[in-house]
């Protein structure tokens, strides 16, 4: 296999997530792109707020069911996985699986990646009597 892949923890659980392939990356762009058209194309965000939750939590878990999907190719298809992810994993641990199957695959805007590395940084660096840590 030549995808990344790192394991993934929330909660006390810890499952691998994987690099989505490059048609797994086309598929979810038509997905996403499929789930866009059922929007209303005259209301604002605001009138269609709770759409565009669904919307996203849809997305992601698909993203997500996508990469779980890579560890056995043999075993549940991704629509299975993706039932499973929207019906077992909260909304905020969906979230997290996404970010980290984004930076995985390199989908992150470039100022989220950059933010992520920043973050990355400070939590590897040693904290010294001449570097201080954040205050609490």
């Amino acid at each position: 296999m030549f995808l990344k892949s790192e394991p993934f923890k929330f909660n006390g659980h810890t499952v691998t997530l994987y690099e989505l392939s490059a048609l797994q990356r086309i598929e979810h762009l038509k997905y996403y792109a499929d789930l866009n058209k059922d929007l209303p194309d005259n209301a604002d965000e605001k009138d269609n707020y709770h759409l565009l939750v669904a919307r996203n939590i849809q997305a992601a878990a698909r993203l997500v069911a996508m990469s779980l999907w890579q560890a056995d190719i043999t075993g549940p298809d991704v629509e299975t996985l993706h039932q499973q992810v929207m019906s077992g994993w909260s909304p905020e641990m969906i979230g997290a699986a996404e970010f980290m199957v984004k930076k995985l695959s390199d989908m992150l805007p470039p100022e989220l990646e950059k933010t992520s590395e920043d973050e990355n940084q400070l939590e590897q660096e040693e904290i010294t009597a001449e570097k201080p840590g954040p205050v609490s």
